[in-house]
């Protein structure tokens, strides 16, 4: 019995832990910690396991473990050709884990996950479970997503029931451990920001780049629309494409492009986690008491929300925040990383940004209420 203990004790374990060459050292100890504190402690386990599955999209949740069920925890253990960090398995389920840090996941590595854990457990459901740093490294692949700070959120809100107190030393210590590394709930400067910003500093430059040769491009949208190059003002840097023929240029007027810093649109929240490119309408001073009243106006808002549901496209009403910027209401906003996923040249991902743009503008104009719009705002002036 003492010899079982003293196996399964935590130093020891880490003690086996070998770095795999080629990967994140960090990433391969973060796992390794936590696979021992799932496997050590039955609150822990519960806690995360329920927070996983109800992490689950509609029809892929999973029932818990029966208190009589062991689970069986491994790490880097073979899965037919590969390693998967992280598995769980219990009768008829197989829960397969890919832990990152600051790297990302692989083309097609969940999907490979998947297959090999099918033929490997074909009397279970599988599903595959990506934890990472920030969001933008999810994969709309994997089952589930949860971030490292999701995981600290658990554990902590664990914390505040009543633990046994070796378990709660054991979290603590974990909790210490993500905290030290940055994957805690948001810090005021983030690790992650000071890691990538000699990189990430350069974006808005790049961005500029990719855009200036787009506003001579022709942009399809009805209605006497010029493209202008902007460059960043007001948190933003894209194409904006102004009426001509109107008494305003912003009746409405439309932004393509990406909302860097959200402060004066009042976005933030919006764009806490990754870039993202952006459709954005816009309305000049004198409209905003009166477009909100127009009917082409709120047909357009329901058009919208029903055409992007089966598209990459989240529209965004932002009229329904509490201190919404009525100069910049409707949004139609897809992640940026995904646009441009794989690409390798300026010129591939320059021709996908205008692309993606020249598909909400379809998207926008679906159904002519854009351009009833424009006629009852010409009203209106």
């Amino acid at each position: 019995m003492k010899e079982m203990l003293m196996d399964n004790s935590l130093l020891v374990s880490l003690r086996q832990y070998r770095p795999r060459e080629g990967r994140d050292s960090l990433e391969n100890f973060v796992t390794e910690v936590f696979a021992w504190l799932l496997r050590n402690g039955s609150g822990t386990r519960k806690a995360v396991l329920a927070r996983l599955r109800d992490t689950m999209p509609a029809g892929q949740d999973f029932d818990l473990p029966r208190d009589n069920e062991e689970i069986e925890w491994s790490t880097q253990a073979r899965l037919g050709s590969r390693r998967p960090d992280m598995q769980a398995t219990w009768p008829g389920m197989a829960l397969i884990f890919e832990h990152k840090v600051w790297s990302g996941l692989g083309d097609g590595q969940i999907m490979r996950y998947r297959a090999l854990a099918q033929e490997a457990f074909p009397d279970a459901a599988v599903r595959v479970v990506a934890i990472t740093a920030s969001r933008h490294q999810h994969s709309n692949e994997a089952d589930a997503c949860l971030c490292w700070s999701d995981i600290y959120d658990t554990l902590e809100q664990y914390l505040g029931e009543e633990v046994e107190a070796t378990e709660r030393f054991h979290i603590e210590s974990f909790l210490a451990l993500l905290n030290h590394e940055g994957l805690q709930p948001a810090a005021p400067m983030a690790h992650e920001a000071i890691l990538y910003f000699p990189t990430a500093g350069k974006l808005p430059q790049q961005l500029e780049q990719a855009f200036t040769p787009l506003a001579a491009r022709d942009w399809p949208v009805n209605g006497g629309y010029q493209a202008v190059m902007k460059r960043l003002r007001w948190g933003r840097l894209g194409i904006e494409l102004h009426r001509t023929d109107a008494k305003r240029k912003w009746s409405p007027g439309i932004f393509i492009g990406c909302v860097i810093d959200g402060s004066d649109h009042t976005i933030n929240h919006r764009i806490e986690d990754s870039i993202k490119l952006q459709l954005i309408l816009d309305f000049s001073d004198g409209l905003r008491p009166h477009y909100p009243y127009i009917d082409s106006y709120r047909v357009l808002k329901a058009t919208l929300a029903e055409v992007t549901q089966h598209s990459r496209w989240t529209f965004y009403d932002h009229s329904k925040e509490r201190h919404p910027n009525t100069f910049h209401p409707l949004y139609l906003e897809t992640p940026l990383l995904e646009i441009l996923r794989g690409s390798k040249t300026m010129e591939e991902q320059r021709e996908r940004i205008f692309d993606a743009g020249c598909e909400a503008l379809e998207l926008l104009q679906h159904g002519g209420h854009l351009d009833k719009l424009r006629d009852e705002c010409d009203v209106v002036a």
